[in-house]
């Protein structure tokens, strides 16, 4: 343990202009152990004070060059921490009032019969200025740990918050698993099916039916959407922000609720056409739907004939009740409403408030709805609940969406920024048909095309010929194998540059090298394709 500081001594300011009062007043302080400092006048003393901060000061009221109350009127901002007494045997009752009035802490009245007055009124006068400073220190020191803990609870709040995402998504990856099984069969059904549909044509030299096609396009992106979906949920998948269809994200949602929802509650739908499209990730809107869907099942315990409604409705005009669009935009409203006992009116407000429930302590953890209303405000939207008039809630989300349309696979190869001007592409593909597949579409897209199975294959293409391709488009391939690639290729054309398509979550690819121009996941589809390569490509252009 540290030896401890010696204390410093109190120092005491006499101010003056009698010398004998100097000397007697310090010699009576000095016997108590103070350390004395004297002033003959008022501008002596101020000096004094600046130069060595005594803890107490004694002054006179009639001095020359400055006297005592001009002195205390410039030591007005130390005065309420400093004590100063006021000795005076000149001054009226009005000098005195004065002197307390600018900050003085006593007033004693020369001459001074005994030496034990002046003593106790220093002791006095220190005591106060000791318990004003540990009342001071004792305030501070409350304050730096209100602070702290203010931080450590904040800190613990975010993590709470974090913790409750992770298990609300956990809640949701089982919901998605339950009916994950059925709707993959459901998709491969209709795979195989349209397939030989499309086979049974072409064996009979007949045109295949379009329809045929589109719904194999349908339902793969479908599937696409699901897997991501729970990688999304587990965090193994960045978000990801894109053009997305309203109309087609609640009909893929709706589906997973129907088939796993207890077949004793009746799921009643209403969906638009015309529902424009979002700006964000569809998994969002997801997980608002279903979040909001399985509130109204919670609602529903003890109901006799259970029942939800859900519906997607798109407003052309401007609804100042709900909420108000720009006018690129337009209104979409989504409702969840159910016929349960319904919340009480007054806890309307308060629904998406942190940690309130309506649910019983061990069912309920406030921060669903609160999470809710937390994305909701990601895709700019606002969320409203109501009563309904025949009994149960209502909740609505309000969201500006584009009116633009997402192209079909019909209309994408007549969007400008997905052709290609016959650049040249080296595709690195270990899959053969995933390869002749990419490789096939990118030749419709006006691009010139290599192929190669391995990335020590592509890497011997680029060294025998430096300036042969324009980019190059690799899937991930073994560990370092990327890395390998990138070096290769900077070392022979530092232009080149390289774009990875990857069947692996996003969070799990690491590529620091500036080469990557763009990391895009798989299944790849003609449009994304397309315009990844094109942003790519003039990223390129712009740097040479």
């Amino acid at each position: 343990m540290p030896a401890s500081q010696p204390k410093r001594p109190t120092t005491v300011l006499v101010v003056d202009d009698d010398p004998f009062i100097r000397a007697t007043t310090g010699a009576s302080l000095s016997s108590r152990g103070f350390t004395i400092l004297q002033a003959g006048n008022g501008q002596e003393g101020l000096d004094m004070f600046q130069a060595h901060g005594p803890d107490l000061l004694i002054v006179d009221l009639k001095m020359p060059v400055m006297n005592g109350l001009e002195l205390l009127s410039r030591l007005s901002g130390v005065t309420p921490r400093t004590p100063v007494l006021v000795v005076s045997g000149e001054g009226g009752l009005d000098e005195a009032v004065e002197a307390l009035r600018l900050g003085a802490w006593d007033y004693l009245v020369k001459p001074i019969v005994s030496p034990t007055v002046l003593l106790h009124a220093v002791d006095k006068a220190l005591e106060r200025a000791a318990l004003i400073r540990e009342n001071e220190d004792y305030k501070l020191n409350l304050e730096r740990q209100v602070q702290q803990r203010t931080l450590e609870l904040q800190k613990a709040n975010r993590e709470l918050e974090q913790q409750f995402l992770k298990q609300q998504k956990l809640g949701i990856i089982g919901t998605l698993a339950g009916g994950m099984a059925h709707d993959f069969n459901n998709i491969l059904s209709s795979i195989v099916f349209s397939t030989e549909l499309i086979r049974g044509s072409v064996a009979a030299s007949d045109t295949p039916d379009q329809e045929d096609l589109e719904r194999i396009l349908r339902v793969c992106q479908r599937g696409t959407s699901l897997i991501r979906s729970v990688l999304h949920f587990t965090g193994k998948m960045h978000e990801e922000f894109t053009h997305f269809s309203v109309r087609d994200t609640m009909l893929e949602t709706l589906d997973i609720i129907r088939g796993t929802t207890n077949s004793r509650i009746e799921i009643k739908t209403r969906v638009d056409h015309a529902l424009g499209t979002l700006f964000g990730d569809p998994v969002h809107l997801q997980q608002i739907l279903m979040n909001l869907t399985n509130n109204a099942i919670h609602a529903l315990t003890g109901t006799e004939e259970p029942c939800i409604e859900i519906s997607a409705t798109a407003y052309d005009d401007q609804q100042p009740d709900i909420m108000i669009t720009d006018p690129e935009s337009m209104l979409v409203v989504i409702s969840v409403s159910d016929n349960g006992p319904g919340v009480p009116e007054e806890n309307l407000p308060k629904l998406c408030e942190p940690f309130f429930t309506t649910k019983p302590r061990d069912e309920g953890t406030g921060l669903g709805l609160f999470v809710t209303q937390k994305i909701v405000k990601t895709l700019r939207g606002k969320l409203l609940f109501s009563r309904n008039q025949t009994g149960g809630t209502t909740a609505r989300v309000c969201l500006p969406v584009s009116r633009s349309k997402i192209p079909t696979c019909a209309e994408c190869l007549s969007i400008p920024n997905i052709r290609g001007n016959a650049e040249r592409i080296l595709v690195i593909e270990s899959h053969p048909e995933v390869r002749t597949t990419i490789s096939s579409c990118l030749t419709k897209l006006g691009y010139q095309i290599w192929q190669t199975d391995s990335v020590a294959h592509g890497c011997e293409l680029v060294q025998e010929e430096p300036m042969r391709f324009d980019l190059i488009l690799t899937e991930d391939g073994p560990l370092n194998s990327l890395d390998t690639l990138c070096t290769t290729a900077q070392q022979v054309n530092p232009a080149l540059r390289i774009m990875l398509a990857t069947a692996s979550p996003l969070g799990n690819i690491v590529c620091s090298h500036h080469a990557v121009c763009r990391i895009i996941p798989k299944p790849l589809d003609m449009v994304t394709l397309g315009q990844a390569l094109h942003h790519c490509l003039a990223e390129c252009h712009c740097k040479i």
